[in-house]
C-alpha cells in the first residue's frame, strides 16, 4: 500500500515538472515570432497593437532604471544605462536649431535638451546618415539600420533593440512634431561616430570612431 501511494506522489510531481518546464519554454517562444527566413522577430512591423512593448516598463523598473543615482553628463556617449545625468552640462538649455558636421556635410537639426539628454529626430538623423529608416505614425515605432546595425525603438520607451538586443538607453525617446526624438549618441555612436561639441561655432560634429 505505501509503495502504490508512493508511486501515484512520485507521478504526480514529475507531471508537474513537466507542465511547469513546457509552460517555461512556451513563454520564452511566444517572445517572438520567425519571419520568411525562419529568423525571430520580437514584434510586428506594422500599426496594429503592439502588446509586446506594454512589457518594457515592468522590464526597465526591473533591471535599469536606478533612482537618485547622479553622475557626470554623457550626453554624447551612449553608457547604455539609465543613470539620471547632470542637465548643466548641456552645451545648451533651450531647444534650437543646431548645425551637425558628418563626414564634410552638414545639416540643419532642431534639438530638445531633456534629462541632460539632446534629444534629435531619428528619422532626420537617419536620412542624414544614409540609413534605411521607416516609421509606423501609429505605434510610434521607429527603425533604422545600415548594413552592421538595426536600431528600433519607441517613443515613450527608454528601451531600444540594438541588433536585436534589448539596450538600454539614456532617457526615454519623445514624440515631438510627428517624430520620433532619442538621444542624438544612441544613433551616432551605434552607427560608428564619435559626438562633439564644437564650442567656438556652436555646432556639432561627428567623426567616425577608430
Amino acid at each position: 500500500m505505501k509503495t502504490r501511494k508512493f508511486t501515484w506522489i512520485l507521478s504526480v510531481v514529475l507531471l508537474l515538472f513537466i507542465f511547469q518546464s513546457v509552460n517555461i519554454v512556451k513563454a520564452d517562444d511566444d517572445d517572438y515570432e520567425r519571419d520568411e527566413h525562419g529568423r525571430y522577430e520580437r514584434y510586428e512591423k506594422d500599426d496594429d497593437d503592439h502588446e509586446e512593448w506594454e512589457e518594457e516598463e515592468e522590464y526597465e523598473n526591473r533591471y535599469y532604471i536606478q533612482e537618485n543615482q547622479i553622475q557626470p553628463s554623457y550626453w554624447n556617449i551612449w553608457t547604455r544605462d539609465t543613470i539620471a545625468s547632470l542637465t548643466d552640462t548641456l552645451p545648451f538649455q533651450e531647444p534650437k536649431e543646431v548645425t551637425v558636421e558628418l563626414n564634410g556635410k552638414s545639416g540643419r537639426f532642431y534639438i530638445v535638451p531633456m534629462e541632460g539628454q539632446l534629444l534629435i529626430s531619428g528619422e532626420k538623423m537617419a536620412k542624414f546618415f544614409g540609413a534605411e529608416y521607416t516609421f509606423y505614425q501609429e505605434s510610434r515605432i521607429f527603425e533604422a539600420s545600415t548594413n552592421q546595425v538595426e536600431l528600433i525603438v519607441r517613443a515613450g520607451s527608454n528601451v531600444v533593440y540594438e541588433n536585436m538586443v534589448k539596450t538600454p538607453m539614456p532617457t526615454k525617446a519623445q514624440y515631438f512634431e510627428k517624430s520620433v526624438f532619442l538621444p542624438v549618441s544612441v544613433m551616432a555612436n551605434a552607427f560608428g561616430y564619435r559626438v562633439n561639441w564644437d564650442e567656438a561655432n556652436g555646432n556639432i560634429t561627428m567623426t567616425k570612431m577608430m
